[in-house]
């Protein structure tokens, strides 16, 4: 009598486990997904086609629809930024609920884009505010 009345309670309770583990994994793929789309703008920063391919190609089914996963490159601060929005699954994976993961990462550029947006090297000064030499 006690175990039938604690099924429910035992069913609840392994739905919420899975749905954290869902959102784990989606956390995971946005992250992942978003390192691997900065990496690939750091080669090429003009090329949204092959950065968006190459945030897919590291993240698993159904993580990686089209209506599912979304990557852009976004500045900020002077920055760029690789983003990753993975939508999250409710209960099973491939069905959408109303809220997205977002997973950053920042691009240390490599190739200047053809916008001229670059921002220095860590440690580096700007360009133009080198100190001036005195020839005496």
């Amino acid at each position: 009598m006690e175990f039938a009345a604690m099924v429910p309670f035992m069913m609840l309770a392994l739905a919420l486990v899975w749905q954290v583990l869902l959102i784990g994994l989606t956390s995971m793929y946005a992250s992942h997904g978003a390192a691997e789309a900065a990496r690939q703008a750091a080669v090429t920063p003009d090329d949204v086609e092959r950065i968006d391919e190459e945030a897919r190609k590291r993240v698993l089914s159904p993580w990686d629809a089209p209506d599912v996963l979304t990557t852009s490159i976004v500045e900020r601060d002077g920055a760029r930024y690789a983003r990753v929005t993975v939508a999250m699954p409710v209960f099973l994976p491939g069905t959408t609920g109303p809220w997205d993961i977002a997973g950053e990462a920042r691009v240390v550029t490599e190739v200047v884009p053809r916008d001229g947006v670059v921002e220095p090297p860590p440690g580096a000064e700007p360009p133009g505010t080198e100190p001036e030499e005195d020839d005496s």
